[in-house]
């Protein structure tokens, strides 16, 4: 029990180390992904604002455009770990159940000699399903082209990609394999960020290294609750973010709002008030950079009147109030 208590400090720890050192290589950036920046509501519409933000440079975009690139090569399925199921799959489902399906498609590619397509560019909003199916799917066998995965995810990403959409590729891997630099040429190509995971067992210096060409980071975590946790927001972030603060409509703040693996965040329930609604997100990197974005929402409409129920009970208190001053006249 101490010894694990102490494995998940320094993978705590090392995890610290490395966003901060990856996400120096750009600035922060924030913007506001839905409703449009200027749209109308009636008065008292309850609607919940999404954004994204990021410590790596990352400007402009509507959402997310992601594949994920999953080793399935014959050691990541060897005893005692069994890495592909126990460690990658679970990852991969945890990142897409923390990704905001109005937004957002995924590819799943598997590589081990070569790679493979298992779900095209697809929205998660229509087929969620079929890309978790396609996840548990893999299985291992082969041996092992990272540079292959990575040319078929960055293929999947152009060829069902949604105007205006960041796209990026999160390589699931033990690193332990051939890579002739296909991350740098996706983003040079094409803008796609190429993000790494290492799973037990695996090749840092490799992995590092695809990340560093992708303009990505790489995320030395082994133990698979911080994997996860990694991926729904609760324990970091892969894209260099420290936090994001929100300065809502009627002056009030929300700091330090949750954020998953990818830096997309949501508003909880904001009613719509008559005229100009606007809110102000405030996002800070690991590199010490900030950036800010205004998003203003139009209430169209009149203000809500009284219920009839609220107006009797106001009357009333009035008449009341008139008896007490004709009482104390009197005395």
């Amino acid at each position: 029990m101490k010894n694990m208590k102490k494995l998940n400090l320094l993978l705590i720890v090392a995890v610290s180390v490395l966003f901060m050192a990856g996400s120096a290589m750009a600035d922060t950036a924030v913007n506001w992904t839905t409703p449009a920046d200027g749209s109308s509501f009636p008065v008292g519409t309850i609607v919940n604002p999404q954004g994204t933000a990021n410590g790596i440079g990352i400007y402009g975009g509507t959402g997310l455009d992601l594949a994920l690139v999953i080793d399935t090569s014959g050691s990541m399925g060897w005893p005692p770990d069994y890495t592909l199921d126990n460690y990658a799959k679970p990852a991969a489902i945890a990142l897409v159940d923390s990704l905001p399906d109005a937004t957002t498609s995924v590819a799943v590619i598997g590589f081990d000699s070569f790679a493979n397509t298992y779900q095209v560019l697809t929205p998660l909003i229509t087929n969620k399903a079929d890309i978790i199916n396609a996840i548990n799917g893999l299985s291992a066998g082969g041996g092992t082209d990272i540079g292959s995965g990575i040319t078929a995810g960055a293929n999947a990403l152009v060829a069902g990609h949604t105007a205006g959409r960041q796209m990026m590729q999160v390589v699931l891997s033990d690193g332990q394999g051939s890579y002739l630099n296909q991350a740098a040429t996706a983003f040079a190509t094409h803008g796609i960020i190429t993000h790494t995971v290492g799973v037990p067992g695996h090749n840092s210096l490799q992995m590092a290294d695809i990340a560093a060409d992708g303009n990505g980071i790489y995320t030395d975590v082994t133990d698979l609750a911080d994997l996860v946790s990694l991926f729904d927001g609760t324990g970091g972030n892969l894209v260099g973010l420290d936090h994001v603060d929100i300065e809502l409509a009627d002056g009030s703040w929300i700091y330090d709002i949750s954020t998953d693996a990818l830096g997309n965040f949501v508003l909880p329930d904001q009613v719509i008030a008559l005229g100009a609604n606007t809110f102000t997100a405030y996002a800070y990197g690991d590199d010490g950079t900030s950036a800010s974005a205004v998003l203003t929402l139009n209430g169209t409409g009149t203000a809500p009147v009284p219920e009839p129920a609220t107006v009797l009970l106001l009357g009333a208190g009035l008449i009341g109030l008139a008896g007490l001053k004709r009482k104390k006249s009197k005395k």
